[in-house]
C-alpha cells in the first residue's frame, strides 16, 4: 500500500509504504488505512479536521458511482460486492472514493505528468497484468458496464498461451511480468545456454533477471525482450487505430524495469504495424513520469475536484 497526503496543488506533504500482509477482511484494511492516515496527518502538522477528502486507488472491478467493490482477489481476498466507499466515508469522518487503479494513473499523469494539457490520453500499466486508462478532455472513458481499458485482455495471438482470464493470447499472457518469467523458465527447460538463472540467484526467473541478462548481453534474453516489445508494440498499434490519442504513456512495474530495452523497439513495432493515416510524428509513446505516484495523485486530483464541484 502507498499513502499520501496531496495538497491541492499536487504537492505530496506526506506518504508511507508498507505490506498489507495476509489479512483481507475489509473491515481490518479500513481501519488500519484509517489510523495510518491520521498518524500520517500528526506527522506532517496537520490535523485531522483539515483533510479534504479520502481516495483510494486499486486493481480492482468496481462500480465506482456506488463505491462498491466488485472484486479485488490483491486487495480483499475472496470478498465480493464491497461498500468500500462507505466503509472509509464511516471510519475516517471524510468524504471518500474508490477509482480503478489504471484510471486514477492516467488522471495522476494528466494533472502532473506525461498528460499535462493533453486532450486524448491513454495510460498503459505493464506489470503483473497489463491495463489502460483512457481519457478524453480529462475525463475517464469507462464505456458502458465501467470496464473500458482492459487492455491486457485484447486478443494478440490466438493460438497464443493460456491468459488467467480464461481465453488464449491475451496480450497480458504474452508480455506482462510473468509472462516473460515464463518465456525464460521455458528456455531455461530446454537447456538453452543463458545466464539468466544465475541472475535470478536460486529463485525462479523473473523480468528483472531477464532485463539484467540482456543488458549484458545474453542472446535468449535479448530474444525475450524483443518478443516483448513486438507484443506490446502490436497492442499499442491496436490502441492508435481504434482511439486516435494524443499521448501513449507507458508505465507499470514491467516498463520501468526494462524501458531502456523496451521503447525503442516498441516505437519501431507501432511505426511498422500503423497505417499511413496514424500521424506517428504528432503522437507521442512516451514514459510515465510519476512512477507509483500516478496513482496517489490521480484519486487525490479526484478528491480535490469533488470538493470543487460542491461549492456554491
Amino acid at each position: 500500500m502507498l499513502l499520501g497526503l496531496v495538497d491541492e496543488e499536487g504537492h505530496v506533504l506526506a506518504r508511507e509504504r508498507y505490506l498489507l500482509g495476509v489479512q483481507r477482511e475489509p473491515v481490518q484494511i479500513v481501519h488500519e488505512l484509517d489510523s495510518r492516515l491520521r498518524y500520517l496527518a500528526i506527522s506532517a502538522g496537520l490535523t485531522w479536521e483539515t483533510v479534504a477528502g479520502v481516495g483510494c486507488s486499486a486493481a480492482v472491478m468496481a462500480d465506482v458511482e456506488k463505491g462498491i467493490v466488485l472484486s479485488a482477489p490483491n486487495l480483499l481476498g475472496p470478498h465480493r460486492n464491497v461498500p468500500f466507499r462507505d466503509m472509509l466515508q464511516a471510519a475516517t469522518g471524510r468524504p471518500a472514493l474508490i477509482e480503478m487503479d489504471a484510471y486514477a494513473a492516467a488522471l495522476g499523469e494528466a494533472w502532473k505528468g506525461a498528460g499535462a494539457g493533453v486532450d486524448y490520453f491513454v495510460y498503459v500499466v505493464v506489470g503483473t497484468g497489463i491495463g489502460a486508462g483512457i481519457l478524453m478532455h480529462g475525463q475517464v472513458y469507462r464505456g458502458w458496464r465501467g470496464t473500458a481499458g482492459e487492455f491486457g485482455h485484447t486478443t494478440i495471438d490466438p493460438n497464443g498461451p493460456l491468459c488467467n482470464c480464461g481465453r488464449y493470447g491475451c496480450l497480458e499472457a504474452l508480455a506482462a511480468g510473468p509472462a516473460i518469467a515464463l518465456r525464460a523458465q521455458g528456455a531455461l527447460l530446454q537447456g538453452r545456454r543463458t545466464i539468466i538463472a544465475e541472475l535470478a540467484a536460486g529463485q525462479e526467473p523473473n523480468a528483472e533477471a531477464v532485463f539484467e541478462a540482456a543488458r549484458l548481453g545474453d542472446q535468449v534474453a535479448q530474444e525475450i525482450v524483443c518478443q516483448t516489445a513486438g507484443y506490446l508494440g502490436i497492442g499499442l498499434a491496436n490502441v492508435l487505430h481504434l482511439l486516435n490519442p494524443q499521448v501513449i504513456a507507458l508505465g507499470g512495474g514491467v516498463i520501468q524495469g526494462g524501458a531502456d530495452l523496451l521503447l525503442d523497439p516498441i516505437r519501431r513495432t507501432v511505426a511498422r504495424q500503423c497505417g499511413s493515416w496514424i500521424d506517428l510524428e504528432g503522437t507521442r509513446i512516451v514514459l510515465s513520469t510519476l512512477g507509483e505516484d500516478a496513482g496517489l495523485l490521480g484519486v487525490a486530483s479526484l478528491v480535490w475536484r469533488s470538493c470543487e464541484d460542491q461549492k456554491p
